[in-house]
């Protein structure tokens, strides 16, 4: 079977540590390994070489960019780039049609990205399947993250022709499917839910990789609370230093270990240094991936404090893997992977609700240890890429 695994996006590439990379690399790699041909058409990079000639443009191009966006109107600046991004969706799709003229696939996968549809109507042309992979409502993320744009009607009619002209639509989680069946009319019966895996083999063979960074705390035979990800709002940590004040407040003897960067890393710091909890939290700001699995290995309960309505976490899967109990939000994407007291301990997104879980788990080893196991067994079984591989191949067999 051969297949081209197209993503227009101009950035998004395949060889970073990031999620989007990750994503798209081991979904390509699981395609391979259970024998298709997979012919990656990346517009973001497919080798280290593309990707830094990027950033340095990027880097090199900052500052007149910065000085234009005070001067242009938000709403004009936003939809300049929308602009921009329907011209380069032209190119890729040049890209593509000459790929599939010389492929001659037996099924394009896509990974859908924001204003960029100009794919269906060349893939209809040469009536070859096609599969549709979303990971957001991405006008409306868009809207929120960059601002209004002139272009967001015409974004809904792309989104809207890529899903109801797709074969099959997989989207990463349940309350996404919800949403695309009723926002865009489309048959629920051809949208399948795939959430985010883990590449269990890498993974582990990272553990005993040294730690870039020294995390010795003071009283070392204290449980370690452990994140690890992006410091950002939409993981909501201060409510995890907030809850870890109040354990600590209760006479509870325990460390947090926050690993990652992020633009609210600063403010962080100094909420915990007023907070006066330097001596039991540490921070190892931004850090290689490789470096992931050896701190987490010195986790006892591993925390995701909150996350969008939408998204498939990936860290929970890591967490998972490593046998550590997990407190997790509880929302849909969560609870599509997560059954509440049998996997982790799944909270709502407020100090109350953390503080007790935290509380329950410091407490009570023996409940640590029985959801880690749980959720490690489940991952085993049901969250390696090679299951979304076969997910992707099974959905083509069936639709032949």
């Amino acid at each position: 079977m051969k297949i081209i695994f197209y993503s227009p996006h101009p950035t998004h590439d395949i060889v970073t540590e990031v999620g989007y990379a990750t994503h798209q690399r081991e979904t390509i790699h699981a395609l391979q390994k259970l024998g298709a041909k997979v012919f990656p058409i990346i517009m973001g990079g497919t080798t280290m070489e593309e990707v830094p000639y990027k950033e340095g443009r990027a880097i090199e191009h900052k500052g007149i960019k910065s000085i234009l966006k005070k001067l242009i109107p938000s709403f004009l600046w936003v939809s300049l780039k929308d602009w921009k991004l329907m011209q380069h969706d032209k190119k890729a799709s040049q890209i593509l049609e000459k790929a599939i003229v010389k492929h001659q696939p037996d099924l394009v996968y896509e990974r859908s990205e924001y204003l960029q549809d100009r794919s269906v109507a060349i893939i209809k042309k040469y009536n070859i399947k096609y599969f549709v992979e979303v990971n957001a409502p991405f006008i409306q993320e868009m809207s929120h993250l960059e601002g209004k744009s002139v272009w967001l009607d015409l974004g809904h009619k792309k989104e809207k022709n890529k899903y109801q002209n797709a074969d099959k639509v997989i989207v990463v989680s349940s309350d996404l499917k919800a949403f695309l069946t009723k926002q865009y009319k489309i048959n629920p019966d051809k949208i399948l839910v795939s959430p985010n895996r883990i590449n269990k083999e890498q993974f582990l063979n990272q553990i005993n990789d040294k730690p870039i960074v020294d995390v010795s705390f003071k009283n070392s035979s204290a449980p370690i609370i452990g994140f690890v990800g992006s410091i950002l709002p939409h993981h909501y940590l201060p409510l995890l230093i907030d809850a870890f004040e109040k354990i600590i407040n209760k006479g509870l003897k325990a460390n947090l270990l926050i690993v990652g960067g992020g633009s609210l890393l600063e403010d962080l710091k100094e909420k915990v240094k007023n907070k006066h909890l330097e001596d039991v939290v540490i921070f190892t700001n931004k850090i290689p991936h490789q470096h992931i699995p050896s701190l987490i290995q010195k986790m006892d309960i591993c925390v995701m404090p909150g996350s969008n309505w939408y998204g498939s976490p990936i860290k929970i899967f890591e967490y998972g893997i490593l046998g550590k109990a997990v407190i997790a939000p509880d929302n849909g994407p969560v609870k599509d992977v997560m059954e509440h007291e049998k996997d982790g301990l799944l909270i709502q997104q407020n100090v109350k609700s953390l503080e007790e879980a935290l509380f329950r788990l410091i407490e009570d080893e023996t409940l640590r240890s029985h959801l880690g196991e749980n959720f490690k067994r489940k991952i085993l079984m049901d969250y390696t890429w090679e299951k979304a591989g076969e997910m992707i191949l099974n959905a083509f067999n069936i639709e032949k």
